[in-house]
């Protein structure tokens, strides 16, 4: 099977569009994100961060930081400075956002599940970002060969509509299931690759079709 190499962090380019909305719901106890972990910190997407908790959210793109703003208190994160992009999305430091507008929170780190969890946040961590997921399982995909080649093309052929993905996890997050499917007419046209992670590497370890 081909091999695809985990990228790091993507193009600034890639952000779409400039932040800046509001959420209707500020009446939230405790919210549940899908983080991720980098060099050993626990980082959370700023965007959904912001909307879940009811703040405003911004973007500058000459000086490439993004604010939140929640309560009269204004947290900002620069890329490259305490911030990643990933996947054309800002992430931030779980500790650091949840301490600016939460300070009296005791903060929890559980290895087992990877998740950090305060009386607001919780931020389960995941080597990839669902967005990084697909891309590299799409990439395994088109450098196939033969008979698998085949069904992937028939698949992308025979699209109706736009392509819906659905990523899932093992427990120990070493494997993940992507699934690319389109549901047309009551039927149910799908691909299903298995990727596995060896070493820094993610590889395609199963590859199933149901493409009629």
């Amino acid at each position: 099977m081909k091999k695809t190499v985990l990228v790091g962090l993507m193009s600034a380019a890639l952000m779409v569009g400039p932040l800046s909305s509001y959420a209707a719901n500020d009446d939230v106890s405790t919210i549940s994100l899908k983080g991720i972990l980098s060099e050993g910190r626990l980082y959370a997407p700023l965007r959904t961060t912001g909307e879940k908790l009811g703040a405003k959210l911004s973007w500058n793109q000459e000086t490439k930081t993004a604010s939140l703003t929640k309560d009269g208190k204004t947290f900002t994160a620069t890329v490259g400075k305490g911030a990643l992009l990933i996947s054309g999305k800002v992430h931030v430091q779980f500790r650091a956002l949840n301490n600016f507008f939460y300070p009296n929170d005791h903060i929890e780190w559980n290895k087992s599940t990877m998740t950090g969890t305060s009386e607001h946040i919780e931020v389960r961590a995941y080597p990839l970002t669902d967005e990084q997921a697909i891309k590299f399982a799409t990439n395994a995909l088109d450098e196939m060969h033969g008979d698998q080649k085949r069904q992937w093309n028939k698949f992308l052929i025979n699209l109706h509509g736009l392509i819906d993905k659905e990523i899932q996890w093992n427990r120990s997050y070493t494997q993940y299931t992507a699934s690319f499917y389109d549901s047309w007419g009551g039927y149910r046209n799908e691909i299903i690759t298995e990727m596995t992670k060896k070493g820094n590497e993610w590889t395609m370890t199963s590859f199933k079709s149901s493409v009629r």
